[in-house]
């Protein structure tokens, strides 16, 4: 059994960006920890941050059955401004030394969102000097696609799920075509980059550290 890690910057960016692959670790008996960095506040279009903030924590905690997880923290960091800041730093190294995961996923450093590259600059900082078991970091797309490709994930038995879980970000999906947008390109990733594999993939880039 493997420890999993995920830092989503903001809750939807798991589904999007590794919740096939997430499934499959919970498949396989894995234990997989979601921290969402920050709740979506700025994401309301329109909406209050009070509001939006229950809402999307809510969407969330949904979105986390249908993909089969059961363990959720919400640490409501500043939407918009994910930082490396000292007391981040400090509560991710605490976090990493409860649970040491074995594999972490998390936004990657070339997303055009900053929010998705400071999330990968937190962690980086987490880990400097760090003395634990290195895990493994995998760094997923959300609005960028990535042009590294490490690590290929079949995800073609768990793409209902995967699109499911997306859907249940419904203040997302409003506003947005999440739904075809992520199908779009999960299937091109299994076209052009998981032969002889499945239909629809999730590619990542593994951070060095």
């Amino acid at each position: 059994m493997n420890r999993i890690l995920v830092l989503a910057p903001h809750p939807d960016d798991e589904s999007i960006g590794c919740g096939g692959t997430l499934c499959r670790h919970v498949q396989q008996g894995d234990t997989v920890h979601v921290v969402f960095l920050t709740s979506g506040e700025q994401g309301g279009h329109g909406r209050p941050e009070e509001e939006i903030i229950r809402v999307r924590e809510h969407e969330a905690r949904n979105a986390a059955k249908i993909l089969g997880i059961r363990h959720l923290e919400f640490w409501r960091e500043p939407d918009g401004a994910v930082r490396a800041t000292r007391s981040a730093v400090t509560r991710l190294r605490e976090k990493l030394a409860e649970f040491q995961p074995h594999t972490i996923y998390v936004s990657h450093n070339r997303d055009i969102h900053p929010d998705h590259r400071g999330a990968v600059r937190l962690l980086s900082r987490a880990l400097k000097d760090w003395r634990g078991t290195s895990p493994v970091v995998f760094m997923y797309e959300i609005w960028t696609p990535t042009q590294q490709l490490d690590h290929i994930v079949d995800i073609t038995s768990y793409l209902k799920k995967k699109l499911a879980a997306v859907r249940a970000y419904r203040s997302q999906c409003a506003a947005i075509g999440l739904v075809a947008a992520i199908r779009g390109l999960n299937r091109y990733r299994g076209e052009m980059h998981s032969w002889p594999g499945g239909s629809y993939a999730e590619v990542f880039t593994r951070l060095k550290l």
